[in-house]
């Protein structure tokens, strides 16, 4: 039969370099995901302008379509296209009216 030994385990705190050490490496990570966290939010905000950039040159070239159909309506069909501006103006109109007349007589006292 062999005889068995327990060692006991030493528990010793880290030295002051040790700990030094540690404290410079958690800085230099932070420092890194700092770095990594400022190149995402750049990242995103240079996305997000080029996606507006991009909306505001599509709703350019929509504008100027409608332009050009309208450009082209007219000169199809000029009588249709007066008449239904004017229908369209009178709707409006009596629709404001409409409205008007309503709030007028709501703030009646």
């Amino acid at each position: 039969m062999s005889t068995a030994t327990l060692e006991t385990p030493t528990t010793t705190s880290p030295s002051a370099g040790d700990r030094a050490i540690d404290t410079v490496r958690q800085v230099a990570h932070v420092a890194h995901e700092a770095r990594l966290l400022k190149t995402l939010a750049a990242d995103t905000v240079e996305d997000g302008l080029h996606a507006a950039r991009r909306t505001v040159t599509r709703r350019i070239h929509d504008i100027e379509d409608l332009r050009d159909a309208a450009t082209y309506r007219i000169k199809r069909a000029p009588f249709t296209t007066v008449a239904a501006a004017l229908g369209a103006g009178i709707l409006l109109g009596m629709v404001f009216g409409w409205f008007g007349t309503r709030s007028a007589r709501r703030n009646r006292p």
